[in-house]
């Protein structure tokens, strides 16, 4: 077989085990049919720098995320023709929706007023970055598209009952609570999802390293515990409570997000140095106050990312060590001597038994017993008087 008719055969298999995927998936209907294409799970390519980009739109999923009913084409502006052209810009979160309509101002919806609060924080950078600002999150690394409410798979049925004796429509209930239910009840990741979620960068060493040099290269100064914040949290009080699966604890959000507008607070944190921030000097002893509300300024000089490093707390750097240090002598110290113990009793003879509270009980055969002889009694049940 030549070498092309080989790649014709593998091409013809890839195709059919995409319309086999594809088949076996629910079909799902989009106004434009971008799902012509799209539905089959081979749908990708290699970019020219190598990477590996795929296109393919599971329907049984996009069915159920927060954009199902938002047009293709609102998001790709891009899109002018189909089949369409290469696409080089990509979808930016700042795009407005011309076919949704905000219901409070009758203008067409649109994520601008949070996108350009994210853009304002210290996490903010374009949709295509390059250089340091291609490290930062951009809102698809927090905001995967979640499903409107994974806890419910179906609304209640009482509360939909309820709906549709004014709104008559049962799907525009059901898509209206499947929506809006996810928010009202504030359904959002737990303690230990948002420090895993934060960990994801900060607690990349190589990350780490990456913007120490790109720093110190631009001659400004990072955060004193920047290099070490996950670790230094996971050493505190409230990182030991948060790994056990306490709930009510601080996390990273709770202390870095302004309590007075929370979900758009999480968007524009700020360095600690800047007055605005809720760890700032200015404002960490109303921060405090949230929980510990007997909090005063001696409170607040505590530190919240305790750490054992000698640079950062040499005190409690060698305080450590030396406590390390004695303690495993101490422990060494006891097992050593209760296995001294042990083999003198035994090359004596004596039986290890428990029993009322003791060890050993039997006697000694080289009279070295603890238990002194009854005047006049053999010392052991084989000697004789």
């Amino acid at each position: 077989m030549t070498s092309n008719r080989r790649r014709r055969h593998i091409a013809a298999a890839v195709l059919l085990l995409s319309v086999g995927y594809a088949g076996a998936s629910r079909a799902f209907e989009d106004d434009e049919n971008c799902l012509m294409c799209h539905k089959y799970p081979m749908m990708a390519r290699v970019t020219d720098e190598g990477a590996l980009r795929s296109y393919y739109i599971v329907p049984e999923i996009f069915a159920r995320t927060v954009h199902r009913n938002v047009p293709c084409r609102d998001c790709h502006t891009e899109i002018k023709e189909l089949p369409h052209k290469p696409v080089k810009e990509g979808v930016t979160c700042n795009t407005v929706c011309h076919s949704l309509k905000n219901p409070a101002t009758g203008q067409p919806f649109s994520h601008k007023v949070i996108y350009e609060v994210y853009r304002d924080s210290v996490h903010g950078r374009p949709k295509q970055a390059n250089g340091p600002d291609a490290d930062k999150p951009y809102c698809i690394t927090c905001h995967t598209n979640p499903l409107y409410n994974p806890a419910e798979a179906v609304p209640p049925e009482p509360i939909v009952k309820r709906c549709v004796v004014c709104h008559e429509d049962r799907r525009f209930a059901e898509r209206w609570y499947n929506h809006t239910s996810r928010r009202i009840r504030e359904v959002r990741r737990s303690s230990a999802e948002i420090v895993a979620l934060c960990s994801s960068c900060h607690g990349d060493k190589k990350f780490v390293e990456r913007r120490l040099q790109q720093a110190k290269s631009d001659g400004r100064a990072l955060g004193a515990k920047f290099p070490y914040a996950i670790e230094s949290y996971e050493e505190s009080f409230h990182g030991k409570l948060t790994k056990y699966g306490f709930r009510q604890t601080a996390n990273c959000l709770d202390c870095h997000a302004d309590a007075s507008n929370y979900f758009k607070t999480v968007h524009e944190i700020r360095p600690s140095r800047d007055a605005a921030s809720p760890v700032s000097a200015e404002r960490r002893l109303q921060t405090c106050q949230r929980c510990h509300t007997r909090a005063d300024a001696n409170y607040v000089r505590l530190d919240p990312h305790p750490t054992s490093r000698p640079e950062s707390d040499p005190f409690r750097h060698w305080a450590e060590l030396i406590y390390s240090v004695i303690g495993n002598v101490v422990i060494v110290a006891l097992v050593g001597l209760a296995m001294f113990e042990t083999f003198g009793r035994r090359r004596d003879g004596v039986v290890w038994h428990l029993r009322d509270g003791s060890s050993w009980w039997r006697r000694s055969k080289r009279d070295r017993d603890r238990i002194p002889s009854p005047q006049g009694e053999p010392k052991d049940e084989d000697q004789k008087p």
